[in-house]
């Protein structure tokens, strides 16, 4: 009996050197390298979750951003600075990409006459408008000399 206890005492500071993994093993546990792995395999999935929600929310933010500009380019302001009318979609559209590029905001109304009447971004300011006016004239590139179109007049058709 002495010599067995003698045998378990030597190996207890073997089983410390090796670790536990050794015993883990044998029982057919996970070993550290094992749970290490699986550790790493958690914290990837929970990564993954994050991200998928950050995604979702950045694109909820920017349909929300959408909608309320789509919401703010409905509504209907008193005044308009009408850069140009035109009878066709095509000039009407060309007209409009150089206002972009000049830094407005566009609008463009049908009007009830056939003519597509392009607009800069409206305000119940005739003052507002009358600066934008100005704006456009200093430009040179409206077809003609920009008007106020006040939207009282109902000249356009129903959005």
């Amino acid at each position: 009996m002495k010599k067995i206890l003698i045998a378990v005492v030597s190996l207890l500071p073997l089983l410390g050197l090796s670790g536990c993994d050794l015993v883990r093993a044998s029982l057919g546990k996970p070993t550290s390298a094992d749970l290490q792995a699986l550790r790493l395999a958690r914290e990837a999935r929970e990564q993954a979750v994050r991200d998928s929600l950050a995604a979702v929310e950045a694109e909820r933010a920017a349909l929300e951003a959408a909608k309320a500009e789509e919401e703010a380019a409905a509504t209907l302001k008193r005044y308009y600075a009408v850069a140009g009318a035109f009878k066709g979609e095509t000039g009407a559209r060309i007209f409009e990409e150089k206002l972009k590029e000049n830094g407005f905001k566009v609008r463009t109304f049908d009007f009830k006459s056939g003519l597509k009447v392009v607009c800069v971004e409206g305000s119940d300011s005739l003052e507002v408008v009358r600066r934008d006016m100005a704006a456009i004239k200093k430009l040179k590139i409206a077809p003609s000399d920009p008007w106020v179109y006040n939207t009282s007049q109902n000249l356009h058709k129903q959005i």
